[in-house]
């Protein structure tokens, strides 16, 4: 990951001494996270032999925030565009067939808390001055996480997961810039899981835990 991103910085910085124009801005982004769950469709035994519970294909969108700014390096109607964003996100795991300490079979909803720093960057091309498509790499640096859970907690001591220090994703979508407003539209997949283990009471498996997203944005050029 780090010589991809200074790969892709030097890139950055290369373009940016031949530009033709400079410009950078503010942007806030409001996202809807996806959090994929791969080979753990089912947990179906504990150490005990006892079904512990299934787990729903896909998890629920809550919200993700995204505040920071931006420079864009035009030359030529391409343009390389860096941020810097603050990220925070939830997203929900439902669980089905929680058996709690009576024996009654329960759903638990186990919310994750996500707070990153993303750092885009994107190159694009420009359209009748106006509209825009771009993509490029997305380096994520997962700065806090928590799970919180509801439900039968009786069934289970907690939901945890061991989250990596930083990934790497993609992002693309299109854009429109009226005067000095931004507005775009973006797709997120990640290229890295953000964890590849989930741990429920004492009993650990193997996850494939990746965070996708939309994403719409609007920013400012100064």
């Amino acid at each position: 990951m780090k010589k991809l991103f200074l790969s892709t910085l030097l890139l950055g910085l290369s373009f940016g001494l031949s530009a033709q124009s400079f410009s950078w801005g503010a942007k806030v982004n409001v996202g809807s996270p996806n959090l994929k769950i791969k080979d753990i469709q089912n947990l179906q035994n504990n150490q005990n032999g006892e079904n512990i519970a299934k787990l729903l294909d896909d998890t629920d969108a809550v919200l993700t925030y995204q505040l920071g700014v931006f420079t864009r390096f035009m030359f030529a109607g391409i343009y390389v565009q860096p941020e810097a964003m603050f990220s925070s996100s939830k997203t929900e795991m439902t669980f089905e067939n929680i058996i709690d300490g009576n024996g009654n079979s329960n759903n638990v909803i186990g919310e994750m808390k996500l707070n990153k720093l993303d750092v885009p960057v994107m190159i694009g091309k420009r359209f009748m001055k106006i509209l825009r498509i771009n993509a490029g790499p997305v380096f994520s640096y997962i700065l806090s996480q928590n799970i919180d859970q509801s439900g039968a907690k009786e069934a289970w001591n907690e939901i945890n997961a061991e989250y990596k220090n930083a990934t790497v994703g993609l992002q693309y979508g299109i854009g429109v810039d009226i005067a000095m407003i931004n507005i775009d539209l973006r797709v997120e997949k990640g290229f890295q899981a953000i964890s590849e283990n989930l741990t429920i009471g004492n009993t650990s498996f193997a996850a494939d835990q990746r965070l996708e997203q939309i994403m719409l944005s609007v920013g400012m050029k100064f």
